[in-house]
């Protein structure tokens, strides 16, 4: 069943990673802030002490794509600007395939920038709640499908993924999955989940995030995998300096360092249950992956103002019905949390569903 009518003609779009706005807005709090509205891992990469020669206009690397290649387990990819720059681009590029009135399928919840680019491009959109239907695919020109979900922890198995390719392919349309937090679960060998090693299907596009792993995401970097034509229309979309020399110098150190990667992977595994846990401890059940998790509350804008007043910023869902905390980045950090939480907690100022 459609629930196109559920989303309002001009939504409104909110964003973690605002600190410098909440600052402003909250100059009476004088505490170190708690930065935990991006869901981007506290764990970031080690920037080498070289000097990057910034000089030059940035050539792309041959050792980037091949650096990428092997992280990604495929050679099916292209190099871009962060994965952002892709999900604003698809819009423009499913054009190149000529018009098409069908429906766009997006998540009811989800990274509402997926929402935003399709709308911007004027495209109709359709919602769904966990799948969409087999109706639904039938007459969508795509699906876009958040893997895992943002905000929700949602996770597909590639093998549902791959019957909805099949209705989608049939009718010419797209499945695109936005892979931005499976680092883990792919680190972890649960292949079970991701589509990144099947992208060599005609009709499927993967939108993968160098940032939220390597803790890095102002280097903007990421990739998008899918088959020759797509890549070859994708890197039209590009210019010849996209992607900059600092981000080239650390994607290629980082994409090759296993050894980092495996124990960046066991740290962040044990930091998200930590955070599971503390909620489970407080009685209250949340959702989400390794990198965040979402609670789900009847005052939640309530609790995400008295949070800001104790300096911790997390991020209000754009319904205003939870909320999505990352992962703190120091042991004081997260015994702050834990203390204002068990507060609000024994104040009970924090109304369960």
């Amino acid at each position: 069943m459609s629930n196109i009518d559920s989303l309002p003609d001009k939504p409104e779009f909110n964003h973690g990673g605002k600190l410098e706005q909440i600052k402003h807005a909250y100059p009476r709090q004088k505490l170190d802030w708690i930065d935990l509205s991006t869901g981007i891992s506290p764990f970031s990469y080690p920037i080498a002490d070289e000097i990057i020669d910034l000089k030059v206009l940035p050539q792309h690397q041959e050792l980037l794509t091949q650096a990428a290649c092997r992280y990604y387990k495929t050679q099916h990819l292209t190099v871009i600007p962060g994965s952002m720059w892709a999900i604003q681009m698809l819009p423009i590029l499913r054009k190149l395939s000529g018009i098409d009135v069908r429906p766009i399928l997006l998540p009811k919840q989800g990274f509402n920038e997926h929402q935003k680019s399709w709308r911007a491009q004027g495209y109709n959109i359709e919602v769904y709640d966990d799948v969409p239907t087999d109706q639904q695919l039938n007459h969508a020109q795509a699906c876009v499908v958040i893997n895992p979900n943002n905000p929700t922890g949602r996770l597909t198995k590639a093998t549902v993924l791959k019957d909805m390719l099949k209705i989608l392919t049939s009718n010419g349309a797209w499945l695109i999955v936005d892979e931005a937090f499976i680092d883990p679960y792919q680190i972890s060998n649960l292949d079970k989940y991701s589509m990144s090693n099947r992208v060599a299907d005609e009709n499927l596009i993967v939108l993968r995030s160098f940032g939220k792993f390597f803790g890095l995401a102002g280097l903007r970097l990421g990739v998008i995998l899918a088959n020759k034509v797509i890549q070859n229309n994708i890197s039209s979309l590009l210019n010849n300096w996209s992607i900059n020399n600092t981000a080239q110098a650390i994607g290629i150190k980082a994409w090759l360092d296993n050894s980092w990667q495996s124990q960046t992977n066991k740290k962040l595994v044990l930091a998200g249950e930590r955070l599971r846990l503390l909620f489970i401890t407080l009685n209250y059940t949340t959702v989400g992956t390794v990198f965040f998790q979402t609670l789900y509350i009847k005052n939640a804008n309530q609790l995400y103002e008295l949070l800001l007043t104790k300096g911790i910023y997390t991020r209000l869902l754009d319904n205003e019905n939870g909320i999505r905390f990352g992962l703190p980045s120091t042991e004081l950090h997260w015994q702050r949390l834990e203390q204002v939480l068990t507060t609000l907690h024994s104040d009970k100022l924090i109304q369960s569903t």
